[in-house]
């Protein structure tokens, strides 16, 4: 079963002032679903946009679709709703059915911003649930 190769994404704003978004969800491989529920799928209208407040947390969910010979892969970028939406940091994913081996990066550097991530599983299974936290710096 692809459901064994999912991931969770905890995306924690820490504090600021400045709201974050989510922008250019991209999934080419198994689905978006509701928290705790692989079985109720989401469009990924229902991320793309999404802005998160200071203190605020978000969570991503993709999995492999049941019954299928597929993991899940994707990318997101946070970005800087007081800055033009400049780009904070952009996120990529490959948790591949039938491969031990799994991917997660994270790209891009805005210096305003302080970015740390943990948790991602990159052999065997699922790539599981990852922390990213983020907090804008100065005003």
């Amino acid at each position: 079963m692809a459901y064994a190769q999912y991931i969770i994404i905890i995306i924690l704003h820490n504090v600021g002032n400045s709201p974050m978004k989510v922008k250019n969800v991209s999934l080419s491989w198994g689905k978006f679903h509701a928290d705790g529920n692989k079985d109720k799928e989401i469009s990924k209208d229902e991320i793309e946009g999404k802005v998160i407040g200071p203190d605020e947390k978000f969570q991503i969910n993709s999995s492999g679709r049941s019954d299928a010979s597929s993991g899940t892969e994707g990318s997101f970028d946070l970005v800087d709703v007081n800055d033009n939406n400049k780009t904070i940091r952009h996120f990529y994913w490959d948790c591949p059915w039938g491969s031990k081996v799994n991917t997660w990066t994270v790209n891009g550097s805005n210096s305003k911003w302080m970015v740390e991530h943990q948790g991602a599983n990159l052999y065997g299974g699922a790539i599981g649930t990852v922390t990213v936290e983020a907090l804008k710096k100065g005003n």
